[in-house]
């Protein structure tokens, strides 16, 4: 089951510009994590190492928005335009090895949907980047509306990223946000989304959600429930009935999850394995490496094999057949 087709939904960029322009306004680590030094050529060393065909690319965390620091106007849209010119300059440079995801200046919703058009109509990159939470605002919140109806319109490839978390959370704990906060902010930020109902009204939104969706597989029974519970919405009486005492599940609920992709960045040990694939199933799971930030991408990518026990089928579709129902400009080069 060797393949080196994989497409990898999780590769991460850290062009000089976007880094110069942090440290310029004091910030100088994602998740906790020191920015790497970043080059085409490393994309492509580790793209080798991993049996990586095509690298969808995408800035990380924190994106263009830093909690706590005060930066110029308009510093977030200009540097949200640099990084989504730059990796489109890659993937034209590079078409058989490089699509990529946009990063959005959301906290401005005018400049948000002027940066999805630019990016999808004009630099053609294939879908946009979007983290669980922007300074304390989660997906769901309301003020993201006129975005999620433009992506809902475009049936749009959302990538969901972990951020640092918002303001209800004990920073004193001194651990690394990279290490266990990444894998529960995107549980909040999908939890977010469905208690508020943005994904009953925006359906045609096919999202990705990044590290095996964190903690979501073990939980996805009791975050489920949110569906019946949802902000400002009398309970379903009749649809809450049917699905618990005739299905026995919190059916909608799980519909809404199990619609979604997950990615296998940092997901290892046939434990995580195979929670995933019990839960997402062969269809929806995509291959990720949270590269180029991530030491043990060789590792968790050679445990994937022996730690999910795939069929060969499944594994294929894990490493590029699955992406390629997300990206379909790519299927020529797998003819």
């Amino acid at each position: 089951m060797k393949t080196t087709n994989k497409i990898d939904v999780h590769h991460h960029i850290f062009p000089k510009e976007y880094v110069n322009a942090l440290k310029d306004v004091g910030v100088k680590n994602s998740l906790g994590v020191d920015f790497p030094k970043w080059t085409v050529e490393t994309s492509f060393k580790k793209m080798k190492e991993n049996g990586i065909k095509i690298a969808m690319l995408s800035i990380s965390s924190p994106g263009v928005y830093f909690k706590g620091i005060d930066f110029p106007d308009g510093f977030s849209e200009k540097l949200a335009r640099i990084t989504n010119e730059i990796i489109a300059e890659t993937k034209h440079k590079y078409p058989e090895s490089f699509g990529g995801f946009a990063t959005i200046p959301m906290l401005n919703q005018e400049a948000a949907i002027e940066e999805l058009n630019y990016t999808l109509d004009t630099l053609h990159l294939n879908g946009v980047c979007l983290l669980t939470n922007y300074s304390g605002k989660y997906l769901g919140d309301e003020s993201f509306e006129p975005f999620f109806k433009e992506l809902n319109k475009r049936n749009a490839v959302v990538y969901i990223h972990p951020n640092d978390p918002g303001e209800a959370f004990d920073f004193k704990l001194g651990i690394p946000n990279a290490l266990i906060e990444v894998t529960f902010d995107t549980t909040r930020a999908v939890a977010n989304m469905m208690y508020r109902g943005v994904l009953d009204r925006y359906p045609n939104i096919k999202y990705i959600l990044s590290h095996g969706g964190g903690t979501i597989p073990f939980l996805a029974w009791r975050l489920a429930g949110i569906q019946y519970g949802q902000k400002g919405k009398k309970p379903p009486i009749i649809r809450t009935f049917y699905d618990f005492l005739v299905n026995g599940e919190p059916t909608k609920g799980l519909n809404h999850l199990k619609k979604m992709y997950y990615d296998t960045a940092v997901v290892s040990g046939d434990y995580a394995v195979k929670t995933l694939q019990a839960f997402a199933g062969p269809d929806n799971i995509v291959f990720g490496s949270d590269l180029c930030i991530n030491k043990l991408a060789a590792i968790t990518t050679k445990n994937l094999k022996k730690d999910g026990d795939f069929t060969e089928e499944e594994y294929n579709k894990m490493s590029y057949r699955n992406g390629l129902n997300l990206f379909p400009e790519f299927e020529k080069l797998y003819n």
